[in-house]
């Protein structure tokens, strides 16, 4: 007899019952049949459509995903923002889906009720507001899709409305708690997410959930790096079912990561052996391989060089040489034999061909020694090329980048002063002796360009073959389509690794040049390649009989000569006058000044600021700032506890500067206490001056002012100080003093912000014009400028325009406050929670500009004014929103009203604009529905 397959029957069975049942499986009644003919047809019709999509885009996630072994690895390779944009289309797809069955397929209609008394059971099942038993995978699956396509706000949102429809079923609610918390954790909303991991361990997790509960909970402590806490919970998840071998080993190598964070190298070794043993791609197999080597006891370190010098031979590493001697400087660094490290880190770069995040990481580290051991230009070097190969999103770039600017700005200082005192050395020199040492650079950029050349040949011939190789296999032509590094495909200047990158290769071919206009037109040397950097002379700069003959007898041309294979090219260069040497000077001061205030305050490497600001000292004490040379010396002896140095360069200060800012600001008796509450003080100060010329009284300006001149000379309100007396001048009617101020402070403070203003109101009233008040007023009341700056500027009343009263134009909705009064990031976290919570279909675009000391959320998206009036009565009338809202200023704008106010117009005056057009004509009716309506949520939906 014929046996027969069980679950063959089943489906057979299952369509006949299905096929019977669709007369009476209307989602208006609420029978068994029906609930069973709607569940049937949500699972093995849409429902599997859309989980069939979603698992193809979750496989084209962790396909694509491309991990930075040189760092702890996601659990999740949704944590990567590169790895959101893959299976987009597929995520969009389950949503549809989901959106589908939960249109189609809901019965919200309640069952016919029993006779008689409920129990209890019964009430429980009458109070459901969801009857189709398989409608929760729909809305899970929507809220997954949401998750891995990055939009993790709107996937929170699903999961807390799931959790509030299925109530009833213990297993959904955990489960949205769970991934809700993960939803907070990548929104970096940790208090949330701490609390509903903690709530949900509480309340008891179902046996089905709890290894991925551990996953969950591990991932969100490993992204705050409390790997201590994080260790059992992975331990634990990575014995979960369901994963792929490559899963799996991704998993055993991240805990073999956190083994040997903790310094259990033992247990890290196992891990990493573990991740080998599933036969995972090559790139993670060879990084746990790398990882073993720097885990093995030091005993066996001789051994572990061995191994990492064979796996350099291997010809099926030679993509992977950054990492193996990257590995081979981290033991010998371990075994504190420093130089080896440093031998091995440099080997490492120089055979890269990657060019990617493992040589990063490989001189970030080696830039981190030579940082240690104070060799700043060679940092600089490592540095420079590590920022353009690091992930922006790294925890390592911050530090990178900022260290990187530093050095960038010193190393053109001292490489100035490297290369002026080198020329002026040259200068000194006989003739032979200088023919010799050009003569030897032009024989080092001959045998430069050779290689350069031979270089080019080969890649141009290796490009050749790929590009065959390439079309043979494709059979058909194809184009070289330039690569971003790290992935990002924002604009060039928005992407911070193209840019270092870009930057780089700027300055191998052109050196380290000055940001000026026609800066190709400066002549560049190659000495600086070899030896030094450059100096410019620009072409209409060039005396016309410098250039004849010097006092060495050295004979120089008439014109300027651009061939680096001239003698004379190099010739020019070399300051053989009195005036050029005068020039050369200059540099060299400059240079020296700016890298000793680098050496003080930004590297904090006193002894390298003494040596650098002693040498401008003494060997130029013509220099025009020496007064800020002594201040700088008696701040970094104070700072360095030398006391004694200290006091003496006061003494310089006061007895060679007397009437110096910095002499006033030493020789205050109350300057140490100053120098720890002075910007308190002065803060007050000022808000005492600012009250004092509101309510007119102005000898108290000028009091004020006059004590801010001696206390807090070099105070960040000086110029508003000088600003307010020079209103008060204005105010009392003394023009000449008005403009007198005015012109001081412009001259004596030309990058403040208040110096723009300055000037705007001296051009104006030297045009005739005047000005829109005589006090500064309210904050509300002040004019915003087109070009930013505010009232008590000059106002030409005549062009401003007046505001517009369409009301059938898109509108905005606003809040407005002064900056800093306000929390910015909770105010932005309430509108943007309210507004994912209560609307469905359109997705309000939320920006928070700021202009003349104001800050404004704007809510955009409004097609008309209705629209943002129901918007604002809605917002106004929920509670707590309310509650949070008050003390903020709320307008309503049209785009082009929007515009106009930073044209001239004040809050103060839009406001009353609107008071007089806007609310005299009839408003929405509150009671009707309007197009918003549409956008809201039912009781039963998000």
């Amino acid at each position: 007899m014929q046996k027969r397959c069980p679950a063959l029957a089943l489906c057979v069975v299952a369509l006949v019952a299905a096929t019977l049942l669709v007369g009476c499986g209307s989602t208006k009644d609420n029978t068994a049949q029906s609930r069973f003919y709607q569940a049937f047809v949500t699972r093995f019709n849409v429902y599997h459509n859309g989980n069939e999509a979603y698992k193809e885009g979750v496989q084209a996630q962790e396909k694509g995903h491309k991990d930075n072994y040189m760092e702890v690895i996601p659990l999740y390779v949704v944590s990567s923002p590169t790895t959101r944009k893959m299976g987009s289309s597929n995520f969009d797809k389950a949503i549809e889906k989901a959106q589908k069955a939960s249109k189609l397929h809901s019965i919200k209609a309640k069952p016919k009720r029993k006779a008689g008394t409920l129990s209890e059971k019964d009430k429980l099942w009458y109070a459901k507001k969801e009857y189709n038993p398989f409608m929760h995978n729909v809305w899970l699956l929507m809220a997954k899709a949401q998750f891995q396509k990055g939009e993790f706000l709107e996937a929170a949102t699903t999961y807390a409305y799931t959790s509030r429809l299925f109530s009833d079923n213990p297993r959904v609610v955990a489960e949205c708690r769970m991934r809700m918390a993960q939803c907070y954790a990548e929104l970096d909303w940790n208090y949330e997410a701490d609390n509903l991991f903690t709530q949900t361990k509480r309340d008891s997790i179902p046996y089905q959930l709890a290894d991925e509960y551990e996953a969950l909970y591990a991932s969100y402590l490993m992204q705050h790096e409390r790997f201590e806490e994080a260790l059992p919970h992975l331990e634990k998840a990575v014995k979960r079912r369901g994963r792929t071998a490559k899963q799996k080993a991704r998993e055993y190598y991240l805990l073999g990561q956190v083994y040997a964070l903790q310094g259990q190298d033992p247990q890290a070794y196992k891990a990493f052996q573990k991740a080998i043993d599933q036969n995972p791609p090559y790139e993670l197999e060879f990084n746990a391989h790398i990882r073993q080597t720097e885990v093995v006891p030091a005993a066996k370190a001789p051994g572990m060089i061995k191994t990492l010098t064979r796996m350099a031979k291997n010809p099926n590493n030679k993509d992977y040489l950054d990492q193996v001697y990257y590995a081979i400087g981290n033991i010998w660094l371990a075994q504190q034999d420093t130089l080896k490290a440093i031998a091995n880190y440099e080997k490492g770069a120089e055979e890269s061909t990657r060019n990617g995040v493992e040589k990063g990481i490989l001189l970030l580290h080696l830039g981190n020694i030579y940082w240690e051991r104070a060799k700043y230009a060679d940092a600089q070097r490592c540095y420079g090329e590590a920022v353009g190969l690091i992930d922006k999103d790294s925890k390592d770039y911050p530090q990178l980048n900022k260290r990187s600017s530093i050095l960038d700005e010193l190393v053109e200082h001292t490489q100035a002063i490297e290369l002026q005192d080198s020329l002026q050395h040259l200068a000194t020199l006989s003739e032979e002796e200088i023919y010799a040492v050009i003569d030897r650079i032009i024989d080092e950029v001959k045998k430069k360009e050779e290689e350069e050349r031979k270089k080019a040949e080969e890649e141009e011939r290796m490009n050749r073959r790929e590009e065959a190789l390439s079309r043979a296999q494709a059979n058909m032509p194809q184009m070289n389509t330039p690569q971003m590094t790290g992935g990002d495909n924002s604009w060039y200047f928005y992407n911070t690794q193209l840019v270092a990158q870009g930057k780089k290769d700027f300055q191998q071919k052109w050196g380290r040049r000055k940001l000026e206009d026609n800066w190709r037109r400066a002549n560049k040397s190659v000495l600086a390649e070899t030896t030094f950097e450059e100096y410019n002379y620009d072409d209409d700069e060039q005396p016309t009989d410098s250039l004849a003959s010097d006092s060495t007898g050295v004979a120089l041309a008439d014109s300027v000569v651009t061939d680096i294979h001239d003698r004379m090219y190099y010739l020019q260069q070399i300051p053989f006058s009195d005036e050029q040497k005068v020039e050369s000077d200059d540099i060299i001061k400059e240079a020296l000044f700016n890298a000793g205030i680098i050496y003080k305050d930004k590297l904090e490497d006193f002894g390298l600021a003494e040596k650098t600001l002693k040498r401008l000292a003494d060997q130029y004490p013509d220099y025009s700032g020496m007064d800020l040379v002594y201040y700088n010396f008696y701040l970094m002896y104070s700072r360095w506890k030398k006391p004694e140095q200290a006091e003496l360069y006061k003494a310089k200060l006061t007895e060679e500067f007397p009437y110096s800012d910095y002499t006033v600001t030493v020789s205050d008796p109350d300057y140490a206490d100053n120098a720890l509450h002075g910007k308190h003080r002065e803060d007050s100060l000022y808000a005492a001056t600012y009250t004092a010329y509101n309510e007119g009284l102005y000898p108290q300006v000028y009091l004020n002012d006059s004590l801010s001149a001696g206390k807090y000379a070099l105070g960040v309100h000086r110029p508003k100080f000088m600003f307010l007396s020079a209103m008060s001048h204005l105010q009392e009617g003394d023009t000449s003093g008005f403009l007198d101020r005015l012109k001081e402070i412009v001259s004596k403070y030309p990058q403040n912000e208040i110096s723009e203003l300055a000037g705007l109101i001296a051009q104006g009233m030297s045009e005739g014009r005047l000005l829109t008040s005589g006090s500064l007023g309210s904050i509300w009341q002040r004019r915003l400028m087109a070009a930013g700056a505010e009232a008590g500027g000059v106002v030409d009343s005549a062009s401003v325009k007046p505001f517009s009263e369409e009301r059938a134009a898109p509108f905005i909705f606003m809040l407005a406050y002064e900056d800093g009064s306000v929390n910015d990031n909770q105010l932005l976290f309430e509108i943007a929670r309210y507004n994912f919570t209560n609307f469905m279909v359109r997705n309000f675009e939320i920006t928070m500009p700021r202009q003349g000391g104001i800050t404004m959320l704007q809510v955009s998206g409004f097609m008309n004014f209705d629209e943002a009036w129901s918007y604002r009565q809605r917002l106004y009338a929920d509670g707590n929103m309310a509650t949070r809202l008050s003390g903020i200023r709320s307008y309503l704008l049209s785009e082009e009203n929007l515009k106009l106010l930073f044209e001239g117009h004040s809050f103060d005056e839009y406001q009353q604009f609107f008071d007089e057009h806007f609310t005299t004509l009839p408003l929405p009716d509150d009671d009707q529905p309007s197009t918003l309506d549409e956008l809201l949520f039912e009781d039963e939906e998000p």
